[in-house]
């Protein structure tokens, strides 16, 4: 956060291209770090144990994308593709925020990324997942300029890797809808989005039949969580009404930023019915990294910016130490540990 932030001044701005090397070590370097980390450990030494390519289907149950790109690494090791991927994940993210983030804020977009579960943390364990999230990110661009071919292709190439990318293929016709916010736009996604909080106990059942019908592999996903509609409705609510508010003041294609986090915002209460809908919603609030530093921006009140700072802020940090002290994701970020401490290279 510190390089990013002095990355306004104009001897250092490398800062952020700094930051972003801070974070690389920390992905490359990790070891048995994030609750997936050991099973594709495994899944990797499986896939490349054996020679022949009908061991696809039998040994290993995971898209064929994923397994061509462990087998890619078979001379290397999986150490050496956990680092490659670290820095595409890098890449993608550092070239977002300074496409769309002003340079002055630049470090709130670092404080997001890096301190918000959702994010860094939990993408370091969904690792296939992290990579096709980071293919979307870098087809918005195609996305704004409608360029179909080259963006169903990414998404194609993103499902191969993760199935769940699929979902993101209707997407493109965001370029053809004009859709407009306005005052009676904002109401109608704010109700329901709170009517998806308050009654989503009624919908969940139809949900689990769909997933269960197109995503069969993902069954183990269906697990149905406890609907909260306390303080979160709350929290998210504000965020979403601050998102379709400024939308309107937006250029086009920084306005397609902002449509992003709005569907994102949609999947935040369905998240909390299954929580493979939860997965799908992961692909589209990453926009919100983008979106929070230029609301931030076009508020004219010190007071209204020092509030909504402080208001953010305090509930990332919230939902940040609440992950660590969470019985799903304690074990596997207890201890942050580096490739050298490894028995062996792998």
């Amino acid at each position: 956060m510190f390089f990013a932030y002095i990355s306004k001044f104009n001897h250092f701005r490398w800062g952020l291209k700094f930051s972003f090397f801070l974070i690389f070590l920390f992905l490359a370097l990790r070891y048995n770090y994030g609750n997936d980390y050991t099973s594709y450990l495994s899944g990797f030494i499986k896939i490349n144990s054996y020679n022949k390519v009908d061991y696809f289907d039998k040994y290993y149950v995971v898209e064929p994308g994923w397994i061509l790109l462990n087998r890619i690494f078979r001379p290397f090791g999986f150490f050496a593709m956990i680092a490659v991927l670290a820095l595409f994940n890098c890449v993608i993210y550092y070239l977002l925020i300074k496409k769309y983030v002003p340079v002055k804020y630049y470090w709130i977009a670092i404080f997001l990324y890096v301190f918000t579960p959702g994010f860094m943390l939990t993408h370091i364990s969904a690792m296939r997942q992290s990579v096709s999230i980071a293919l979307f990110l870098f087809s918005l661009d195609f996305l704004y300029r409608r360029a179909p071919i080259r963006y169903f292709a990414i998404i194609i190439v993103a499902s191969f890797i993760h199935t769940s990318a699929m979902i993101l293929l209707p997407v493109y016709l965001l370029t053809y809808a004009k859709w407009r916010i306005n005052k009676v736009t904002i109401a109608v996604i704010v109700a329901l989005f709170l009517l998806i909080f308050i009654f989503g106990k009624v919908i969940s059942p139809v949900l689990y039949q769909f997933v269960r019908d197109f995503f069969e592999r993902y069954e183990p996903y269906l697990e149905v969580g406890a609907l909260n509609t306390g303080f979160g409705a709350v929290y998210f609510s504000s965020l979403l009404l601050l998102t379709l508010y400024y939308e309107q003041f937006q250029d086009k294609e920084t306005a397609l930023i902002f449509k992003v986090a709005i569907i994102g915002f949609l999947f935040i209460p369905l998240s909390l019915l299954i929580e493979l809908i939860g997965r799908v919603g992961m692909y589209f609030t990453p926009a919100t990294i983008i979106v929070y530093p230029i609301i931030f921006m076009k508020m004219k009140s010190k007071i209204t910016k020092t509030f909504f700072l402080s208001f953010l802020f305090t509930m990332v940090l919230i939902l940040f130490f609440a992950f660590f002290e969470s019985e799903v994701w304690r074990e596997g970020y207890a201890s942050y540990q580096t490739v050298f401490s490894s028995p062996r290279y792998y």
